[in-house]
């Protein structure tokens, strides 16, 4: 086996290791990148960039993350750095055809125009704190489950935890809001993409 291969198969699992310990569900996919794979190729990448987005849900959520198995991976990779960042970087889910969602992994996931600190823009400036939740002090996190379709549009908007309808309400607004996304893609073909967002409520 060659060390890039080497390589890619310790990083799978660890990948395993990790989603194992914090409940994801994750099935490593065969590399089939022709080369010396180093956890680099488009699908290793994916699968990377699954398992950062399914972390940072749990901690949105307020769950404990547990990282396991780096120590073994990095004497493995003979401490290379660049390598090693592979490992645990900073999420979304899954496609097969014009009909089906994907909901696990895609080679290149949905984005909201202009990134991820675009997305955290737009939910700060239209996040409105509803003013019937003032007189009780209420604040919480809405968790929000939509497809980004081929188009980029949005669709099937739902809440998947929910802090009080009406926080879900509002949540539900500004999703149902949003301008098209960059559509996800699978082997080169737009894709529909399952999304999951938390959307934050606090008191000012």
């Amino acid at each position: 086996m060659t060390r890039g291969k080497s390589i890619c198969n310790v990083l799978k699992t660890i990948r395993t290791q990790i989603a194992k310990a914090n409940e994801i569900k994750y099935e490593p996919r065969e590399c089939h990148h022709q080369g010396e794979c180093r956890g680099t190729c488009p699908a290793c990448e994916a699968e990377v960039r699954y398992i950062e987005r399914q972390l940072d849900i749990r901690k949105q959520l307020g769950k404990a993350v547990t990282i396991v198995g780096i120590s073994a991976g990095l004497s493995a990779l003979t401490g290379c750095a660049k390598e090693a960042e592979l490992l645990v970087p900073p999420v979304q889910m899954e496609q097969r055809n014009e009909t089906k969602t994907f909901g696990d992994v895609v080679e290149q996931m949905p984005m909201f125009p202009g990134g991820q600190k675009a997305l955290m823009d737009y939910l700060a400036a239209n996040v409105r704190y509803p003013d019937i939740m003032g007189d009780i002090c209420a604040q919480g996190r809405v968790v929000v489950s939509f497809v980004v379709e081929r188009n980029g549009s949005i669709t099937e908007p739902k809440v998947v935890k929910s802090v009080d309808p009406v926080f879900d309400k509002e949540a539900l607004r500004v999703v149902n809001a949003m301008p098209k996304w960059i559509p996800g893609s699978q082997n080169g073909e737009r894709v529909r993409t399952k999304y999951v967002i938390p959307i934050s409520f606090r008191l000012q």
